[in-house]
């Protein structure tokens, strides 16, 4: 009898089991991954961390097909300006984070971008850079899941091949070709940058906090500043670049990356 008792005792036990309720989705906080059955308890990450980048032509706003006056006095429109970032850190005093996705492809015309979670705490800075990581540079944008800045399901994903990787940079436009600089801008500019040593690495010191119910770091991008020191006068090669064709071009538009962020 006791043998019958202990095997009616298992079987009640292994049913219980099966029939065990929680948490079964993996992405949630408190998966259970011996729960069968759903009872509506997961808990869920917040989306908190939002950045919001204001793109500028010098002192005034960016848009498309405006004109507007380089540091030399030349006169350029854009009709296209974007660029990869990536490796999100944020410095607190749990030491750094990395985002968890870190890729982002900022445009010119979009201000607002949500990157995701970030721990809540206080932070003293933060850092990311321009381009793509030479890890991520060199996989497949197959790989990487639809939701991705890096996907090839992205219809603005920027990618030159398997061996070159991703375009870290694009801005095309027109320019102002005359000596005099008093002509009409009509002459084509074209710069796509890549390369893993074209990744440019950028900190800010801000001290903020990361809370549930959301928080915003609001940035500056100066697009023109981008196109300072280039010529653009001379032959086409003064204004075009895909890196591997000039890369003396490629290099001084990306020297000037840095100084085109600031904190807001």
């Amino acid at each position: 009898m006791k043998r019958i008792g202990l095997f009616l005792f298992m079987i009640i036990a292994f049913l219980t089991s099966c029939k065990k309720d929680g948490c079964i989705d993996p992405t949630a906080l408190n998966y259970d991954p011996n729960a069968k059955n759903d009872d509506g308890s997961c808990v869920y990450l917040v989306d908190n961390l939002n950045f919001k980048f204001y793109s500028k032509l010098g002192t005034q706003d960016f848009a498309y097909g405006t004109e507007a006056q380089l540091s030399s006095g030349r006169k350029v429109k854009f009709s296209k300006a974007q660029m990869y970032l990536s490796g999100f850190t944020f410095n607190g005093a749990g030491g750094p984070y990395e985002l968890l996705d870190p890729h982002v492809l900022l445009q010119a015309d979009v201000q607002d971008y949500n990157l995701g979670y970030l721990p809540l705490g206080a932070y003293t800075s933060f850092s990311f850079a321009e381009g793509v990581d030479s890890v991520a540079n060199h996989s497949d944008p197959a790989s990487f899941p639809s939701s991705s800045a890096l996907s090839s399901n992205n219809p603005d994903y920027m990618h030159w091949a398997w061996n070159s990787g991703y375009i870290f940079l694009v801005l095309e436009g027109t320019v102002d070709t005359t000596a005099a600089m008093n002509g009409n801008t009509d002459a084509a500019f074209v710069y796509h940058i890549g390369l893993d040593e074209n990744l440019v690495e950028m900190a800010f010191a801000k001290d903020f906090n990361s809370v549930a119910e959301g928080f915003t770091i609001e940035m500056d991008v100066d697009w023109l500043k981008l196109l300072d020191g280039t010529n653009m006068v001379g032959a086409d090669t003064t204004r075009s670049t895909h890196t591997m064709d000039n890369p003396s071009l490629a290099s001084l538009v990306i020297s000037n990356v840095d100084g085109a962020f600031s904190l807001h």
